[in-house]
């Protein structure tokens, strides 16, 4: 009968020659809050397999700053711990195995047991990224776990994958976790964290950006009528606020041909996202310089609505 991956961990962990002190000390720098290792590649060992005889498994650590490979909350300092795990024919030798002797493929329930060994607890969070390489040749295998220190963390939604062990295509695997709480969350959540749920480190709480935007916005409409001297060629009627999540802007466009009466309905919370997903800047002044400064752009609107002879225009995530 096969053995289970804790069942091998546990066989590994009773092994004399396997020696995890320099492991253990380059982990809890990186997990350590207060301090920030030098060296991104840490220390390997080498050992022999557990399931497979004449083979000597390498495994290897590091750890790196996965800020610009998906969406984290730049405050947490996230750092991603990588482990590779290798293993080489040794023939009927028991000497180390060279750069010529032949790579073979672990057993998965083995590579799981190596990785549970060198990050203990935080493997209950780690993830197996795949890749097509891995089908024409044997590769090692790579597993990546996060940290906001001290604390370990799901994967954002959008995470880059493919960078981190190269190929085509690659995906992530999550390693099924003993922690039974944990477990049973993933099963009610998913394995990784939406995306568009992590909070930016300076955006402000939604009540204080739909001020700052309402009061940014009316500076900008004052500031630039002032601009145009005794040119009236527009009067805004009402810069409102509802609630916390909806702006309506009313004006008059003073045109040759007659006035036109125009409409502002501004979704705050779509145009937050917005302006965070494709320019990541979460000030509300920089939206409202926007919005503020198109009535004077003579601007053109193909997806406005006519209602009761006002044009109204939506301003949001669906603008």
């Amino acid at each position: 009968m096969d053995r289970t991956p804790a069942q091998l961990a546990a066989v590994i962990h009773g092994r004399s020659d396997v020696e995890l002190g320099p492991m253990r000390n380059y982990l809890s720098a990186v997990t350590d809050p207060d301090r920030t290792p030098v060296h991104e590649v840490g220390p390997a060992f080498t050992a022999p397999s557990v399931e497979m005889a004449d083979v000597r498994v390498t495994v290897s650590l590091g750890w790196q700053d996965p800020q610009f490979l998906g969406t984290f909350d730049r405050t947490a300092a996230t750092r991603m711990i990588q482990v590779a795990i290798s293993a080489r024919s040794t023939g009927s030798s028991a000497e180390e195995p060279d750069i010529k002797s032949r790579a073979v493929d672990l057993p998965v329930r083995e590579q799981i047991a190596w990785v549970r060994v060198v990050l203990g607890e935080l493997a209950d969070y780690a993830y197996r990224v795949l890749n097509d390489m891995a089908q024409l040749r044997v590769r090692p295998a790579f597993f990546a776990v996060f940290v906001d220190p001290p604390t370990p963390r799901l994967a954002p939604s959008d995470f880059k994958w493919l960078l981190v062990c190269g190929g085509r295509r690659a995906y992530p695997e999550k390693l099924v976790p003993e922690n039974r709480e944990l477990l049973t969350y993933l099963r009610r959540h998913g394995d990784m964290i939406n995306a568009d749920l992590v909070p930016h480190p300076q955006a402000p709480a939604p009540e204080v950006w739909a001020f700052e935007f309402v009061s940014q916005l009316a500076a900008t409409f004052a500031d630039r009528l002032g601009r145009m001297g005794d040119r009236r060629w527009f009067t805004f009627e009402e810069v409102s606020l509802h609630g916390r999540d909806r702006v309506v802007v009313r004006y008059t466009w003073h045109l040759v041909d007659g006035d036109k009466k125009i409409a502002f309905d501004i979704d705050l919370d779509g145009l937050r996202a917005r302006h965070l997903r494709e320019f990541d800047d979460p000030r509300a002044s920089m939206a409202a310089y926007a919005v503020g400064y198109t009535p004077f752009d003579q601007p053109h609107f193909p997806s406005a609505t006519l209602v009761d002879g006002v044009t109204w225009v939506r301003f949001g995530d669906s603008d």
